[in-house]
């Protein structure tokens, strides 16, 4: 889709300096099929927000414009925004009437941030950008560190590594590397313990949401991990309420409540943290945002008495089997295969 856009582009005498810019900020051409007329037409389409029309469907002639600086598309509303001080305020706008409704039917869902993220391309989405070209960043870890025009080949590294493993993670399973039904398992797991997917973190829970949102992660000189709570004064947390419409996200079908495969050791961590993990592909890795129902920014003076501790959202050994398995398969091989397995010391 990227070879098509560069010829199109090309022949509308399109400079190549500006034609790696459009290249290289994820843009595609895609094609579509007029529901009346079932004649075919194309559009610019931005990878970053897939096939939600409003934020990735564009005029070929007029995207050309705007990059040129010569066309201003209109801009989509700004999102509903709320400043916070404390839980009380945020459970106040969760009662509302629609938003109440929404969480009975286990469609409203959460992701809590330190910080709010941006990032900035040489030609930002025409109408999500703001005036500094600064786009709100909600990526599956997997993208993060990606150019944002990668092709599929810089997947090459997505083989799961606790793949290499299963035998000594679920020894009570015969068929462990035989159904193709247990990838799922594997991958979730990959997410909570080892390498980012291109899942997205989400939360059923808004004590969960807080949590990722009041605390941050931080390093001990010896390769450990910790989390710190932030403290008032210095709140800078966000958090996302979703509503995922298309496709939909349930809470019924996607929150991890219990496991398939590792049932010898069980994933704690995954579950105490209410969470659930919907996927999303190269061609939609910002789209997230597009379902956004709102967003909370926490008051620099943030309170949150009964909040939840580091030592419960990630449970030491004794607690949780499977992190201690993977801390054994660690340093039984040395590393290999594992090295990412982070190890928290609270």
């Amino acid at each position: 889709m990227e070879k098509e856009l560069i010829n199109i582009l090309k022949i509308k005498g399109v400079s190549d300096r500006m034609i790696d810019n459009i290249i290289n900020s994820g843009y595609i051409i895609r094609h579509w099929q007029d529901f009346k007329t079932a004649e075919g037409y194309i559009t610019i389409s931005d990878k970053m927000y897939g096939n939600k029309g409003i934020s990735s469907s564009f005029d070929i002639d007029k995207f050309i414009q705007y990059a040129n600086g010569h066309y201003v598309f209109e801009k989509l509303p700004k999102l509903n925004s709320h400043r916070v001080k404390n839980l009380t305020e945020i459970n106040e706008i969760l009662n509302e009437p629609y938003r109440k409704r929404w969480i009975e039917n286990g469609w409203l869902s959460f992701r809590g941030q330190v910080k709010e993220y941006t990032f900035k391309r040489k030609i930002p989405n025409p109408v999500r950008a703001d005036m500094d070209g600064k786009e709100i960043s909600i990526l599956p870890g997997a993208f993060r560190d990606k150019p944002l025009g990668f092709n599929r080949q810089d997947f090459a590294d997505e083989r799961n590594s606790f793949e290499l493993f299963l035998r000594e993670l679920e020894p009570n399973n015969p068929h462990v590397y035989s159904d193709s039904y247990y990838s799922y398992d594997i991958m979730r797991a990959e997410q909570h313990y080892a390498k980012h997917t291109q899942g997205l973190d989400i939360s059923f829970e808004i004590s969960t949401a807080l949590f990722f949102a009041t605390n941050k992660l931080n390093w001990n000189t010896d390769g450990t991990a910790y989390h710190s709570e932030i403290s008032q004064g210095n709140h800078e947390g966000v958090i996302y309420s979703f509503v995922f419409r298309d496709p939909l996200v349930k809470k019924t079908e996607f929150l991890i409540k219990d496991f398939d495969l590792f049932k010898t050791y069980s994933p704690a961590r995954i579950l105490r943290q209410n969470c659930g993990l919907p996927l999303f592909s190269e061609y939609d890795r910002n789209i997230a945002v597009c379902d956004i129902d709102c967003v909370f920014y926490l008051d620099e003076n943030f309170d949150y008495p009964d909040k939840l501790r580091p030592s419960y959202m990630f449970p030491d050994e004794s607690e949780d089997l499977f992190y201690g398995k993977l801390l054994d398969l660690k340093r039984k091989y040395n590393g290999f295969g594992l090295d990412n397995v982070i190890e928290y010391k609270h």
